[in-house]
């Protein structure tokens, strides 16, 4: 009874040792060792492997238990805004052999950090064609710097016109461990030589009970002039946050335009009626408030049943001063009766300035032009003649009247009846 008590029991154990044999042979590798920036990593209790956004080295460790092809080893952090991974190429696992494969890791930024220290999970998977992957799990943690500035946004035009001025604004956040005294912004657009600073006060890594005007973030807005005589084109804005202990510099890009246009670009009067066969004028002034000169080039659009020409289409007009245009319209025979639009493109050499636009009345009623032929400034002209006659003759008809002599009475001698 005994011997078979004995051997059931080997039976057994043959048997546990066949399957843990088995369970063990389905596992390509074992790994023996993972290390993060050095520090040997646990799947228990997490160690401090970096700060925020450091590049850190990762060494895992472990002995192949088949041969095996298309091997690959994959590290991963993940559950942040982007997953962070590296990887093997594809390599060939030698039964028995120890490897070691080495990678590099950006840890999450502060962005991703609620806490001042946070624990990350490290994943490494060995993994093979056909064949079940081993995946393991260790606990790292990571924390904030000592100091350190983070710049979180820039809320500013992409263009601006030269003279004006821009705002930015911005927001400013403590990211690190300990606190933050007299931080200040400095923005500035070195080509141009402009630069504006702001105090943004004393920052805190968390918001502090005792301080209710001491936050982790403070946000203000910074105005900087840009010359008005920047040329136009790209420009990069500089903008440093700092305090005494630690500083970050992030850049923009600023696109600059022409002060010509902020030019004023005038019409005179807008609307004119003529008839089919005349013409009239118009008459667009130029205005250069700048400081420099500005060459305009003026350009008609077509407009059907009328000639549309401009006395001079280049125009230079010198700093501070303003010139005039003149607009030449014609009505051709096939112009049909009704209000056209003309429309005249003024351009600098930055680009278009704007457009200018009349209305031209076609009318080929009489009543419009009393004498057939005369356009309606020629009937004034005429109208105008004709009252400088009637003044003439009537001025004629006083000088005569006043000038003529009274005519004599006669006396007679006294009568008496007595």
């Amino acid at each position: 009874m005994k011997n078979k008590a004995i051997f059931v029991s080997f039976v057994a154990f043959l048997a546990i040792a066949l399957i843990l044999n088995t369970v063990l042979a389905s596992d390509i590798v074992t790994i023996t060792s993972v290390k993060v920036n050095g520090v040997v990593a646990s799947q228990t209790s997490p160690a401090i492997a970096g700060e925020v956004s450091d590049t850190v080295p990762v060494e895992v460790e472990f002995l192949a238990n088949a041969d095996v092809t298309d091997a690959r080893v994959k590290v991963s952090i993940e559950g942040y805004k982007e997953d962070i991974s590296a990887s093997t190429p594809r390599f060939l696992l030698v039964n028995g052999s120890r490897y070691v494969k080495r990678f590099t890791l950006q840890l999450p930024s502060s962005m991703d950090l609620d806490d001042l220290t946070e624990g990350v999970e490290l994943q490494v998977e060995v993994s093979a064609k056909a064949e079940a992957s081993v995946v393991q799990s260790y606990a790292i943690k990571m924390q904030r710097d000592l100091y350190s500035l983070n710049i979180l946004s820039v809320d500013a035009p992409q263009k601006v016109t030269a003279g004006n001025t821009v705002a930015f604004d911005i927001v400013l956040q403590n990211n690190g461990n300990d606190r933050l005294d007299n931080t200040y912004i400095k923005v500035s657009i070195p080509e141009l030589g402009v630069e504006r600073k702001v105090y943004f006060g004393d920052l805190s890594p968390y918001v502090e009970d005792n301080y209710e005007d001491i936050r982790d973030t403070n946000n203000k807005v910074l105005y900087l002039a840009i010359p008005r005589n920047a040329q136009p084109g790209n420009y990069n804005v500089v903008i440093e946050a700092y305090n005494y202990d630690t500083s970050t510099i992030v850049k923009e890009r600023l696109v600059v335009e022409s002060a010509g246009s902020q030019s004023g670009v005038i019409p005179s009067i807008t609307s004119r009626t003529i008839s089919t066969g005349e013409e009239t004028t118009f008459e667009v002034v130029l205005v250069n408030p700048n400081d420099r000169m500005v060459v305009y080039s003026i350009i008609p659009e077509q407009s059907e049943g009328l000639i549309v020409n401009v006395q001079e289409p280049v125009v230079t007009v010198g700093a501070d001063s303003s010139r005039t245009v003149v607009v030449k319209v014609k009505a051709t025979n096939s112009a049909s009766e009704g209000t056209h639009l003309v429309v005249v493109g003024v351009n600098t050499e930055s680009g278009l300035e704007r457009k200018v636009s009349f209305t031209v009345n076609v009318d080929n009623n009489s009543s419009t032009n009393p004498v057939p032929g005369l356009t309606g400034n020629n009937t004034v002209l005429i109208l105008t003649v004709i009252l400088v006659i009637v003044f003439v003759v009537l001025l004629v008809i006083l000088i005569v009247l006043l000038t003529r002599k009274p005519t004599e009475t006669e006396e007679f001698g006294e009568t008496s009846y007595y």
